[in-house]
């Protein structure tokens, strides 16, 4: 009897001591729905993806914004754990990101720890703080190094959701001020951000550091520092998920399309309704547009840079080849004529359905690839902005 009493003991000693506990306190608002809910996010590419792929526990806050979690094993030690909240009014999953609504906490967890969380359900992921563990990592450094940029996107947002202010003004005027302002800041801050990446060796610091450095996680403008980042991960993380995850970014991005290979051709209908293919367009060098008219960087990008661009070496050769994945045939339109868009647009209307968006490796827009006419060569990929300019001047100079 009494040899079945510790054994009985030491079962539930060893079941106690395989649980992962999660309590907190959040600050709740109005507005905001109690539920709180856990993912464990095995794809770094996710991380800041609105999302129920990785969902693995929901609980509710009680009435004195209290809750818990309670785990056996942990579904993964190598991934990051999120908590998200959300507005009350949300139809899923839904992540704030840019702003100081941002509501979810990004974290690391070990089997058999205990964690202690606090923040306010209204600004989770500026708030957030966690206790307890061991090795814990939290998203909590990288966010207060980005403040600066999520200021700017709370302006942005209180501009351009204030009826008064807008009342008059035109609209696309007052994106491109603000988005090239929005692009200053972040182009200081990376350097910022850059810093704490190199000096750390931390998986977490550098996959996710890097996916916050690249808004747009396109890699291909900006692969040798991609390349910089993988290559200053510590030894012990080679068999590590992100790990690979990155290096199959890194490899895509060289080897689908790269950079000296032929483009593939496209026959799409223009804005006149005429069959227009790739193959046949331009005299020397052809920039490649992939964009849409709800896109507004997309579009702050063909006004501020594309257009006086095109303007000053068209009859050196220079061509647009803009290919819209709207669907709406009259805002694609108003958007062409609005933009003065002046060279050769085409679109199949079918949005991301399109076929071109595959051949083309499309994973976000703008995407642009520069292609010497003769041969069909892929000279160089998703560059924008002020790179964008000195690439064709240089290449006019030549």
């Amino acid at each position: 009897m009494k040899s079945l009493l510790v054994t009985t003991l030491l079962l539930l000693s060893a079941y106690v001591a395989g649980q992962t506990k999660i309590n907190g306190h959040f600050e709740s608002a109005e507005g905001w729905s109690r539920e709180v809910y856990l993912l464990a996010i095995t794809d770094y590419n996710s991380v800041f993806a609105s999302t129920e792929r990785y969902n693995i526990d929901t609980t509710s806050l009680d009435s004195n914004g209290n809750f818990e979690f309670s785990l056996g094993e942990l579904p993964c030690t190598d991934c990051l754990y999120r908590i998200d909240v959300r507005p009350a009014d949300a139809e899923g999953a839904f992540i704030y990101g840019g702003t100081s609504k941002e509501n979810y906490a990004l974290f690391e967890l070990q089997n058999n720890g205990s964690y202690y969380l606090t923040g306010s359900v209204s600004n989770l992921t500026k708030s957030f703080s966690i206790n307890g563990g061991d090795a814990s990592w939290s998203y909590e450094e990288i966010r207060k190094i980005r403040e600066p940029v999520y200021a700017v996107g709370d302006e942005v947002n209180a501009k351009f959701t204030d009826e008064e202010y807008l009342r008059g003004k035109d609209i696309d005027s007052l994106q491109s001020v603000f988005l090239g302002k929005l692009e200053a800041v972040i182009n200081d801050n990376n350097k910022l951000l850059a810093d704490f990446i190199d000096r750390s060796a931390n998986i977490y610091d550098r996959t996710i550091g890097l996916s916050v450095y690249d808004y747009d996680q396109s890699a291909d403008n900006d692969i040798e520092y991609y390349e910089e980042v993988f290559n200053g991960i510590d030894s012990t993380y080679v068999n590590h998920p992100y790990y690979r995850q990155l290096a199959e970014k890194i490899n895509e991005v060289k080897y689908v399309l790269p950079v000296g290979s032929v483009a593939p051709d496209l026959r799409i209908i223009d804005s006149e309704g005429k069959m227009v293919s790739l193959d046949s367009t331009g005299k020397n060098l052809v920039l490649v547009d992939f964009w849409a008219s709800w896109c507004s960087p997309c579009r702050y990008e063909n006004r501020e840079f594309v257009k006086p661009l095109y303007d000053r070496f068209k009859d050196a050769g220079f061509e647009v080849f803009s290919v819209s994945l709207d669907k709406s045939r009259d805002q694609w339109l108003k958007a062409i004529e609005k933009d003065k868009m002046t060279w050769i647009n085409v679109s199949d209307l079918l949005g991301t359905d399109s076929p071109v968006y595959t051949t083309y490796k499309i994973e976000s827009i703008p995407t642009t690839y520069l292609i010497d006419k003769e041969g069909m060569d892929i000279l160089a990929k998703n560059i924008r902005g002020e790179e964008l300019v000195k690439f064709v001047e240089q290449y006019y100079k030549k």
